[in-house]
């Protein structure tokens, strides 16, 4: 399928970037490709009842970023699109109304998330980060050697999305006997209109995957509270925005920020990295010819990010008017930024569309850059540095057993589905 429900008047393209059924059969990457070349801060009409520009350049993109609080808020809005017209009335979608209540880091502007940022700020350091390797590698050599004796397996779900999903329940302090659930729900939260993960409508289906992160990481907070237990939830008890406490909601909501983040951006990233390495067995030869050098690791890994790009959009409303990349904008409209767009601008990056694991500088916007640069991006690199050197310890003679699926979901797009068959290295 390569085109959706085309409204009368209003440009395919821009319906089709806001549609989430579309990303999983169609070729969003055409559209960025034209909008970048022809028309880079475009005026979008599509599904919504509210229009935006959506922005395709590296450098306006960067401009966006840079400016946020000042120019930009995330906060009066939200961070990203409504997934669909029902999603567009906060009265109506419980992620709508929590998105726009500044109750979230990712939503904050200002003192507010100044604040609380730096609650966090020792937990995802490069130094913070450095002190979990132990826990990342026992994790993911657990899950990998799980998954040994099959000799296949869905790789996106079992492996890639799995142990980021591990990996930040046990920063955050929850039982493993919930990790399956909050990956389950992570899911409906992030592509409710994908049939696999509905309960409902998709409104009904992301507002139960909401909820269920919430109340567990809420009711796990509050169980610590006070106990001094070496765990991130327990951290956001003692954080305070503006000289108060967190509430209820401000600690399941932020909870949930970091499922979010945590779960399908690494799950995206490290799926179509491998699916790019069997098409480049040279690459995956060379990978693994040097999978104890944690430079050449982290160089791939932001290769993967760049190319993958798993948060596909990201949503800013100006507070004044303003020009972008000579595009007049006024105070109050929303402004799209397309990272697939900016990651592949040929402008910033030479054959953006190569897929490279050597390529340096690499200053791909996948973390975003400025105020509201990744907490967890340090996380991120970890989590794939050792899933890589892993994966490439331990299994050989990797190939896909089925064509691969991608995600019904315009925010975090990437592969939904990828079975692999390989043999164990050695």
């Amino acid at each position: 399928m390569a085109d959706v429900d085309l409204n009368p008047g209003v440009a395919q393209d821009d319906v089709n970037l806001t549609s989430p059924v579309f990303f999983a059969h169609g070729d969003p990457h055409a559209i960025w490709r034209r909008l970048r070349a022809e028309d880079p801060v475009h005026w979008t009409s599509g599904r919504l009842t509210r229009k935006f520009w959506s922005v395709t350049r590296y450098a306006d993109a960067r401009f966006v970023f840079m400016n946020d609080t000042r120019i930009f808020s995330v906060q009066r809005s939200g961070a990203n699109l409504p997934m669909g017209p029902e999603f567009e009335d906060p009265a109506s979608s419980f992620f709508t109304e929590m998105s726009t209540s500044g109750q979230q880091l990712s939503v904050m502007d200002g003192v507010p998330h100044s604040d609380l940022r730096r609650y966090f700020s020792d937990t995802f350091s490069r130094k913070g980060v450095d002190g979990l390797e132990h826990m990342v590698r026992t994790i993911t050599t657990d899950t990998i050697d799980a998954l040994l004796e099959r000799g296949e397996c869905d790789f996106s779900t079992e492996f890639a999305g799995f142990v980021p999903t591990a990996v930040i329940s046990a920063i955050l302090g929850v039982p493993k006997d919930r990790w399956n659930d909050l990956y389950r729900w992570t899911s409906m939260l992030a592509a409710p209109e994908d049939p696999e993960f509905s309960v409902g409508t998709p409104l009904e289906t992301n507002t139960a995957g909401v909820t269920n992160i919430m109340e567990t990481c809420a009711t796990l907070a509050e169980e610590f509270r006070g106990k001094g237990q070496d765990n991130l939830l327990t951290v956001m008890t003692r954080a305070e925005i503006e000289g108060k406490p967190l509430t209820r909601m401000q600690l399941g909501f932020n909870g949930l920020m970091f499922f979010g983040a945590g779960h399908e951006t690494t799950r995206s990233s490290m799926s179509t990295g491998l699916a790019e390495l069997l098409r480049h067995p040279d690459q995956l030869d060379y990978l693994y010819h040097n999978r104890h050098d944690p430079e050449v690791l982290r160089v791939a890994s932001d290769e993967f990010v760049r190319y993958s790009s798993p948060l596909t959009h990201t949503l800013r409303t100006t507070t004044e008017d303003t020009v972008i990349g000579g595009q007049p904008v006024k105070q109050g409209d929303w402004v799209v930024v397309w990272f697939h767009g900016a990651n592949r601008d040929p402008a910033a990056f030479p054959d953006p569309e190569r897929f490279d694991v050597t390529r340096a500088p690499n200053p791909h916007l996948g973390y975003a850059v400025g105020k509201h640069f990744c907490l967890g991006a340090h996380l991120a690199r970890l989590d794939m540095q050792i899933m890589l050197e892993v994966l490439l310890d331990r299994l050989d003679e990797i190939e896909l057993a089925a064509p691969i699926e991608m995600s019904s979901s315009n925010l975090f797009w990437g592969i939904k589905h990828m079975p692999i068959r390989f043999k164990r290295r050695g």
